[in-house]
This record gives structure tokens, C-alpha cells and sequence, in this order.
């Protein structure tokens, strides 16, 4: 498992490997880490040294969570995804509507 560094809005760093993955829900944690993290309290959700796709290099690359959680949240709303039961959400979270303003 690879070991995610999250950079929180008030300065904070964690780090480990990701345990839940819930963008739909605007949550996630890290597996060592007693706390459950929003999208919304994130700066940046990095993943040094992964496989991002078959054209990665053999050592890997930087994979950049916030925005695989925003591309998840994009094709769940686009496909009508649900998860644990429920659907995804059809508004978009605070923290995506900061994300568009970097693009």
C-alpha cells in the first residue's frame, strides 16, 4: 500500500495509506490515523510513487487524489453511481467548486 500525504487548510500534514475512500460522501481516512478527513478541510491529497496509468513509469508518478475525487464525483453524477446504497450527490461539495477555479 502506498502511503498518501494529506495537507490540510490550517497546515496540518498526515500521512498513510488511504483506508476509506468516500468522495460522494466528502469524507475519507487514513489507515494509523484516529480521524475521519473532509474533502472540504484539504489543501492537497498527494500519492507519491503510484501507478496512475499503463503508460506510468515503473518507479511511478505523483497521483493527485483531490483530483481523482473530483473525477470520481463527475463520472458517479454523469453514470448515476451510488454507493453503500445511496446516490451520489447531485450538487456539487465546496471543495470541487474551489478545484474548477484552478482549471
Amino acid at each position: 500500500m502506498h502511503t498518501t500525504i494529506v495537507k490540510l487548510k490550517d497546515g496540518k500534514t498526515y500521512s498513510g495509506p488511504i483506508n476509506l475512500w468516500r468522495p460522494c460522501f466528502n469524507y475519507f481516512t487514513l489507515f494509523g490515523v484516529d480521524k475521519t478527513f473532509s474533502f472540504d478541510e484539504c489543501e492537497s491529497i498527494v500519492t507519491p510513487n503510484e501507478r496512475v496509468s499503463i503508460s506510468s513509469p515503473l518507479e511511478g508518478e505523483i497521483c493527485d487524489d483531490l483530483e481523482r475525487a473530483r473525477k470520481n464525483l463527475e463520472d458517479g453524477r454523469k453514470f448515476g453511481w451510488t454507493q453503500d446504497g445511496k446516490p451520489y450527490p447531485k450538487e456539487k461539495w465546496e471543495w470541487e467548486n474551489c478545484s474548477d477555479k484552478k482549471s
